[in-house]
């Protein structure tokens, strides 16, 4: 009798699992590198414990435990689900980094699909945007730069597909929008330097010498610089010396406005504090993983015996570490070099953005950019603030002060200086006796002493009037025929730059009159 009863004596002495068991254990395996053990763990607490006061900290170690298996897809829905079920979670930093990071490490080549290197910019901008303060803003910022060289550069091998196949115009494009939307990126002088190559084999000499002289401006102490001039001074073409050349090629090719990207109000990224001496120590874990703010309230009393004290959560990480996921064989960090035998450009293209409102995104550093793979490693990190990308200037009421003809012999633009930046619409008609175009500028009113009517000697343009009404003033500038012409709105000060693509011959015969 005594032997049948010990078995349901020793049953009604074992205790279920409370939701700190299962915590505890999800811990420890989460510690010792078992995350699939770690899963189970943290879903048994969630599932029979959904009001723990450990459950929403388990949520979050599931997708965590995902993204060290390498199970990328499990991750981001883990932690995409953490962000939606806990909008004001203090966890939503690292959450979003490690979303951001899910994304990162699918990179593959230059060459292959980027749907995963937007991915990732998405995610890392938006962390940057909400915690521009934060813990991993700076770390995130890095990898935002990343991402832009990695765009840049699958924008470049398309661009330069569309070249060995003779597809000019597309070829353009390419790397006419490249220069809009990653200036700031090291290959942005190979493809300045393509855009003039490409220009020229359309038959468009005068935008390929703009383009070429962009090159000598923006990147004098790069090869590029030195196969600009002598691609220059085969063209016998003008350059328009008052103003950068750069933001006239593009909007002659047609990418004189905003950029498209989502990031035109990005915020500049302060240093972040030490963290480190706070957490008394390394933030890091032995699993490459910072470790969790402590939770609000310890464990009750009562955990099991057999089972270890319950680890502390993450904290913040610590600045002086390495960055968190160890780069995968043909990740980013892989990526070809610029073109061999071509030195790193050690000027920036921010000079033209500045100088373009509304035009393109700009880099605050006259310092040579890093290249991908340093900025992997470490090494050439800009020491000053990092990239800030400036709102374009918002359009209002301004007055027209004066128009005038570019200090170029001969003038190759009509300068329109304002008040503050416009919005305008413009238009161009031709006929065999010339050609006529029209810029009418929104919510603007002409100086007083603005003449209505002005002839211009020794030039391509022939007269320009000027007309108001309620909705604003209306520019009308005769010419000589061209091919094409762009209004480009530059700062400091404010003012439309009207220049044009020439016909073939009409140049040389302004300059002789």
């Amino acid at each position: 009798m005594a032997f049948a009863l010990l078995p349901a004596a020793a049953c009604s002495l074992r205790q279920k699992p409370t939701g700190e068991n299962y915590y505890a254990q999800g811990q420890l395996d989460f510690a010792t590198k078992e995350y699939k053990a770690a899963i189970e763990n943290y879903q048994n607490l969630i599932d029979k414990f959904p009001f723990s006061p450990y459950a929403e900290d388990a949520e979050m170690k599931i997708g965590l435990a995902h993204y060290q298996q390498k199970d990328y897809a499990e991750a981001i829905g883990a932690l995409d689900d953490f962000q939606r079920m806990h909008p004001t979670s203090k966890n939503l930093e690292l959450v979003t980094y490690y979303i951001g990071l899910s994304y990162y490490d699918q990179i593959g080549r230059e060459d292959q699909d980027q749907g995963k290197t937007v991915a990732a910019l998405k995610r890392f901008q938006e962390l940057e945007q909400r915690f521009p303060e934060g813990d991993f803003a700076e770390l995130a910022h890095e990898k935002v730069l990343v991402c832009r060289e990695m765009l840049a550069r699958n924008e470049m091998v398309v661009g330069n597909y569309y070249y060995q196949r003779a597809n000019f115009r597309a070829a353009e494009s390419r790397f006419a929008e490249l220069l809009q939307k990653y200036p700031e990126t090291p290959v942005a002088p190979d493809a300045l330097f393509e855009l003039g190559i490409s220009l020229e084999k359309e038959g468009k000499r005068y935008s390929a010498a703009q383009a070429f002289a962009a090159v000598e401006k923006h990147f004098p102490n790069t090869g590029y610089a030195k196969k600009a001039r002598t691609e220059l001074a085969k063209l016998h073409q003008p350059i328009d010396t008052e103003e950068d050349p750069l933001p006239l090629v593009l909007a002659e090719t047609g990418y004189g406005g905003n950029p498209d990207d989502s990031n035109a109000d990005k915020v500049v990224v302060r240093q972040r504090s030490d963290v480190a001496s706070a957490a008394g120590g390394s933030a890091y874990g032995s699993d490459g993983l910072p470790v969790l703010n402590p939770p609000s309230s310890p464990p009750a009393a009562g955990a099991r015996a057999s089972l270890p004290d319950i680890p502390p959560m993450m904290h913040a990480p610590d600045a002086s570490q390495p960055d968190l996921p160890n780069q995968k064989p043909g990740g980013p960090d892989m990526m070809r070099a610029p073109a061999p035998g071509l030195p790193a450009p050690t000027g920036s293209i921010a000079g033209a953005a500045a100088a373009q409102a509304r035009a393109m995104t700009g880099a605050a550093s006259s310092a040579s950019e890093p290249s991908l793979h340093e900025m992997e490693s470490g090494a050439g990190a800009p020491a000053s603030a990092p990239l800030s990308l400036s709102e374009p200037p918002t359009a209002g009421p301004a007055t027209l002060k004066t128009i005038r003809l570019s200090s170029n012999n001969p003038p190759l633009s009509v300068v329109l200086e304002l008040s503050g930046p416009v919005s305008f619409d413009k238009n161009l008609q031709s006929n065999s006796g010339g050609s006529t175009a029209t810029v009418v500028l929104k919510d603007v009113t002409p100086d007083s002493a603005l003449q209505t009517h002005l002839v211009f000697d020794k030039s391509i343009f022939k007269d320009c009037s000027v007309t108001s009404s309620k909705s604003g003033t209306t520019v009308t500038l005769n010419m000589q025929p061209v091919a094409h012409f762009a209004v480009v709105p530059l700062e400091g000060p404010p003012r439309l730059l009207v220049t044009f693509t020439p016909q073939t011959g009409t140049l040389k015969t302004s300059a002789a009159n």
